[in-house]
């Protein structure tokens, strides 16, 4: 199991809106120093965000709790990420090879383009449509109270 400290800015019923408090720039190796997600990190999202997770241990606004996710979870989550995109631009490769008469390597080009663009729509549209559910596997945990 994957733990993040994070901290409960509101509570809304049964709802609590979070903020995972980032303490090293790898999660998952714990590295700091020649990890380069903290440098992509401050260059495409400089500003924090949050998220809404069910309050199953009755956090109050301003507790420091722990954010848990399964490894499975994440593992799936990769794949929609990253494998559809890839999937989609080999996909569209193989398509414009196929029922282009010409056998040109920039049709091809043009092709995975497509597809990659489609396939990153594609995963867009899967996480808008069912934010709730791929949520619902992150669990609240009691923590340390600053």
């Amino acid at each position: 199991m994957i733990q993040e400290e994070a901290l409960i800015k509101s509570v809304y019923g049964n709802m609590a809106e979070v903020e995972i408090i980032r303490s090293k720039p790898c999660g998952l190796c714990g590295q700091t120093q020649g990890c380069g997600n903290s440098i992509w990190g401050k260059i495409f999202s400089p500003k924090k965000g949050s998220l809404m997770i069910k309050n199953s241990i009755n956090a109050k606004e301003g507790d420091h709790v722990f954010l848990a996710i399964e490894e499975n979870y994440l593992l799936k989550a990769s794949l929609l990420l990253y494998g559809i995109p890839l999937l989609s631009l080999f996909l569209g490769m193989l398509l414009s090879q196929a029922y282009l008469s010409s056998n040109n390597d920039f049709y091809s080009l043009v092709g995975g383009l497509i597809g990659f663009t489609l396939g990153v729509v594609l995963v867009k549209y899967i996480t808008v449509k069912n934010h709730d559910r791929l949520y619902q596997d992150a669990n609240l945990v009691a923590g340390s109270h600053h």
